[in-house]
Formats: C-alpha cells, structure tokens, sequence
C-alpha cells in the first residue's frame, strides 16, 4: 500500500517496533510507503501527527555474539548518556529502507533522520529528536539499562536526566515519564509522534526479563 509522503515536520506515525526471537529483540520502525520523508523547513511551531494507515513491518532477528566475545562499538562524535544509568552510546543517523528502519548494530543508539537532529542547543531544534535503539534482554547492548534486570518496569524516573551531545554542544533533557505500549498500538499514539522542537523520545522494545518474548514498546519522553 502507498501513503503520502511525510515531511520533517509531519510525525513519523507510521513507526513501530518488532520482535525477534530466540535469544533476543530486533528493533524495527516501519515508515509509510517505504519511502524517505522529505526534509522541509523547520517550523518552533509543534505540528500534530496525521492519522496514517498501517506501516510496513520488518520482523529480524538479532545476532548476539558468542559468550565473551565484545561486539564493536561505532565512532561517532555524537552521543547519548544517562549519568543515572551508567549509559554512554555513540548516535549514528538511520535513515529508512524499503519502508523500515532497523538499526544496523546492538551497540549504538540512532536518530531517525528524516525527523529532529541532534543540535549544539535546544534552541536550534526544529522538530522532536528520535532516539531508537535495540534492546536485549542480557543487560549487555543499547538500550538494555532502561529497564529493570527482572522486568518489572523502567528504570529511568522523573527528573532524570539525558545528555545528548555533538561538537556544537551538549543538550540536556529532563525525564518527564516512561510509557509502554502493546505492540501495534504505537503508530496510533499521537502523544508520541507530534513534532515538538526541544523534545527527546527514546524508544526501544521493552524486556520482561527472563528470556521472556516482549510484547510492548518502551517509550521515554524528555523536555530540554
């Protein structure tokens, strides 16, 4: 099925996570019409998402190394830390393909590129920056430390703060809440997906702990 093509400024609501299974979760963000938005000028104005059909979804499973062999870690120099959780991850851009993002490693988080970008400032954001990034179960890769070892909940609160930092500066970002969302429930969560400039919304799949598979999303919403 073919959408109409959404801008930079128009939310991404036809994103979604999958799972993959035995031994691990792939992230996947589907995208309307497997095409790239086109970039457009931003506007500090925030746009509310458009109601939009189903996404593609991409189903991968993950390859995790062999015990005691480390994965490589990209270079970038952008990153996302979270003091509060020991976090430090290099951010690398991720455009989609084919109608889906899938980030290409566990050990990097990725902005959604046809949306927000990491700015030196809060005030030089033109749209709501998308951080997605896999998650494992194994405490080990990406997003794994926002979430409890035995998964019973998130481990970020309010007032948590993320860092998101380039050669032009670093911005913080105030936890406001956590959120999960039953898979396939996500593209039509409009709180998500409006595009708010100086707005962080990190999602990931969400681990139940115990190799158990996962059926929700882990969303965090944050404010600079």
């Amino acid at each position: 099925m073919r959408l109409t093509r959404p801008s930079r400024r128009t939310a991404a609501v036809a994103a979604v996570l999958t799972l993959g299974f035995a031994g691990g979760t792939v992230l996947a963000v589907g995208l309307a019409g497997g095409e790239q938005p086109a970039a457009a000028t931003g506007s500090p104005d925030p746009v509310a998402a458009v109601t939009a059909a189903p996404p593609h979804v991409e189903e991968a499973q993950p390859t995790l190394p062999p015990e005691g062999v480390a994965l490589p870690t990209p270079s970038s120099d952008v990153h996302v830390a979270i003091p509060a959780l020991d976090l430090d991850l290099p951010v690398l851009p991720l455009s989609p393909r084919n109608g889906a993002i899938n980030p290409p490693t566990l050990t990097a988080a990725y902005w959604l590129a046809p949306y927000g970008d990491p700015v030196g400032s809060a005030e030089q954001a033109d749209n709501t920056l998308y951080l997605a990034a896999h998650s494992t179960g194994i405490g080990d890769y990406g997003f794994d430390p926002l979430m409890e070892s035995d998964g019973g909940g998130s481990t970020l609160e309010a007032g948590d703060v993320i860092e998101v930092s380039t050669p032009q500066g670093t911005v913080d970002y105030t936890v406001e809440r956590t959120e999960r969302y039953a898979k396939g429930e996500l593209p039509g969560a409009t709180e998500v997906w409006e595009a708010s400039p100086g707005r962080l919304v990190l999602i990931t799949c969400f681990q139940r702990g115990g190799g158990r598979a996962s059926t929700e999303n882990l969303v965090v919403f944050a404010e600079s």
